[in-house]
């Protein structure tokens, strides 16, 4: 149990402010002006501002480790150790959107609660998983970080025009970010295919 507060010091605060401070740009967007249903930035906030600042948490947590050949001598597998580091900013975003949605509700915005959540789950999933896998496969987290802009711009310019929300956009997010997750970490766990792992290979 005592690794758990140590892996959360070692996400660094930026990491662990991300999230509580898009939810509160979200709420602000959304709760200022006299329509219920918000207006449009304030809509886009409310379901991409939390998900892309949880992932650009997640990558920066991935890119902070400098001594991961380090981590590859040590009995704990090193996915193991990343898995722990991400999950102190993926439950801050979970309570994040609680609270976010919640307060929307209370102050008699239109949302539909249970449709937001499964929206704002799937999109996490899926912009962290990009921007995990982006950081692992490269080495860096521009590289996860360019993936996380691409797919909101896709989700707010394309997908949105044509899928409704909640379920049927949020569970294949959900599920394609699992994916990119678990790709991310077997990724950490092999230092001869993982960017972030081969400052040698950079020199050269």
């Amino acid at each position: 149990m005592s690794a758990w507060p140590h892996e959360a010091r070692r996400c660094g605060l930026a990491a662990l402010v991300l999230p509580c401070a898009a939810a509160l740009v979200a709420w602000a967007a959304m709760a200022t002006g006299d329509d219920p249903d918000g207006t449009l930035l304030g809509r886009a906030l409310l379901t991409t501002a939390l998900p892309a600042a949880t992932a650009l948490a997640c990558a920066s947590v991935v890119a902070r480790e400098t001594m991961t050949e380090l981590h590859l001598t040590l009995p704990t597998r090193y996915p193991h150790t990343v898995a722990r580091r991400l999950c102190a900013p993926t439950v801050l975003a979970v309570l994040a959107a609680t609270a976010l949605v919640g307060l929307l509700t209370a102050t008699g915005r239109d949302i539909r609660p249970a449709t937001t959540l499964t929206e704002l789950a799937g999109l996490t999933a899926l912009l962290t998983g990009c921007a995990v896998w982006g950081t692992a496969r490269r080495g860096s987290a521009g590289a996860g970080t360019a993936l996380v802009i691409a797919v909101c711009l896709a989700k707010l310019l394309l997908l949105d025009r044509v899928a409704p929300q909640g379920a049927p956009q949020g569970v294949p997010a959900l599920a394609a970010g699992a994916v990119l997750t678990a790709l991310a970490l077997r990724t950490l766990a092999d230092g001869d295919r993982s960017g972030a792992l081969t400052p040698h290979d950079k020199e050269n």
